[in-house]
């Protein structure tokens, strides 16, 4: 007999499972359960929590990852993991300056895991603004808010290092490159990261206004101030101050980066002063804001937009637009993830999420059920999970790069029955 052809037999699995339903089978669901403890380290060395990593050999853990795969897992017990890689995080931040770097090292007080291999948090990369809400969405689940009462004061250091260091002086807020915002190489970035040989920091660095971090940033400050009620009582000024932060950046995000005749979202280069006229998978996520962020004309609008064929594939949300000339799913990993067009696990689920937190439960149902497939049909064809899909007709759902991969991929064995029960375990 001819070996299984991985390409053909996953677009068959693929087209098998869309055309049945959202929810995952137990393929997706077994896999997880066997497999998800795998995500799990004690405390060791300087990690004084236990703390969440990718899989496979890993033993830093890394910012989102620790958010979405924590929240992924809830079910399977991972809360204590998800706190720890939390506290761990405020811990390792510098309380002069708030800085803190993308991934912690149990060895090493300085790794290097930035875009610039020889940086670290106090040069220039900083973890992403999802680590308060991080806190909060766990705290939440085991019902205990005291547990980051000492970690108040490294929330605020995190909260003001952005609203010091990486603000503009029309509202906006900058990533330091491609890379920090964890999409690598996106076709926003002309230049993606010291990494370049095209890099200047005068000219690149602290340069890209997303809305994926002004949509992480709203968040942000809504946890704190939830926090801030949890531990003094509710309508205390500044449990109001940073929701009123919340509400700003949500302002001048649609009021500076809406495209009113594209009825999207664009990026913007603060340093150049040019709109980014590039459709990437971040166009929608300032659905995961909450509903109260976007008008309901606008929340339809994107929802048009990513259910184009341009943008939608049978996997999933294209990270970026097949009309767009960069657009390639190369299987690559080093030195940069690949974001020009494979669908990405992540992206979906908070696109999914952010559908059902707007009312689009079928299109929410939908992608759910476009994402549990791809995950299915990677284990079917090749026995585990890559970090990302090809999203080319032709490329079929294969999976690239990085097999073996366990991190926000777990949002498999929840998302599909979160939209039938329209919960969201990161409302906040």
């Amino acid at each position: 007999m001819a070996p299984l052809n991985p390409l053909a037999s996953t677009a068959l699995a693929i087209a098998l499972l869309t055309t049945a339903t959202a929810s995952p089978s137990s393929v997706v669901k077994d896999y997880v359960t066997d497999n998800y403890n795998s995500t799990f380290r004690e405390p060791q060395g300087i990690l004084n929590h236990p703390y969440l990593v990718p899989a496979g050999p890993y033993d830093q853990e890394w910012d989102w990852d620790s958010v979405f795969t924590g929240l992924a897992l809830l079910p399977l017990g991972s809360a204590p993991y998800l706190s720890g890689s939390m506290k761990n995080f405020f811990e390792a931040t510098n309380m002069s300056t708030g800085a803190v770097t993308i991934c912690l090292d149990p060895s090493d007080p300085h790794p290097s895991c930035s875009s610039d291999p020889a940086a670290n948090a106090e040069s220039g990369s900083h973890a992403k603004p999802l680590l308060v809400q991080g806190a909060w969405l766990s705290a939440s689940h085991e019902g205990d808010y005291d547990q980051f009462l000492e970690h108040r004061p490294a929330m605020v250091k995190l909260l003001s290092y952005w609203s010091t260091q990486r603000v503009t002086d029309t509202g906006l807020y900058t990533w330091h490159d491609q890379m920090e915002s964890g999409a690598d190489d996106l076709v926003t970035s002309p230049c993606p990261s010291p990494r370049s040989d095209c890099w200047s920091d005068e000219a690149d660095a602290n340069s890209l206004v997303a809305p994926d971090l002004l949509t992480f940033l709203i968040r942000e400050h809504r946890a704190y101030a939830n926090f801030v009620d949890a531990w003094d009582g509710e309508g205390g000024d500044e449990a109001q101050e940073h929701r009123g932060q919340a509400a700003e950046i949500g302002r001048v995000m649609v009021e500076q980066l809406w495209d009113e005749e594209e009825g999207t979202f664009r990026s913007f280069n603060a340093t150049s002063g040019e709109i980014i006229e590039k459709d990437v998978y971040n166009l929608a996520f300032p659905l995961f804001a909450g509903p109260d962020v976007l008008t309901d004309t606008q929340a339809q609008a994107l929802v048009d937009r990513i259910f184009a064929s341009d943008m939608m594939s049978a996997y999933g949300v294209k990270s970026t637009s097949s009309n767009d000339e960069g657009y390639n799913n190369e299987p690559t990993l080093t030195p940069y993830s690949n974001w020009q067009g494979p669908v990405w696990v992540v992206a979906n689920a908070v696109i999914t999420y952010g559908l059902l937190d707007h009312g689009f439960v079928p299109e929410a149902r939908d992608l759910a059920a476009r994402t549990a497939a791809v995950l299915e049909a990677d284990i079917l064809a090749t026995g585990t999970w890559h970090e990302c899909f090809d999203s080319s007709e032709g490329g079929g759902g294969r999976g690239l790069a990085a097999d073996g991969f366990l991190s926000w991929n777990t949002l498999g064995y929840r998302l599909a029955d979160d939209v039938e029960a329209g919960e969201n375990p990161f409302a906040i």
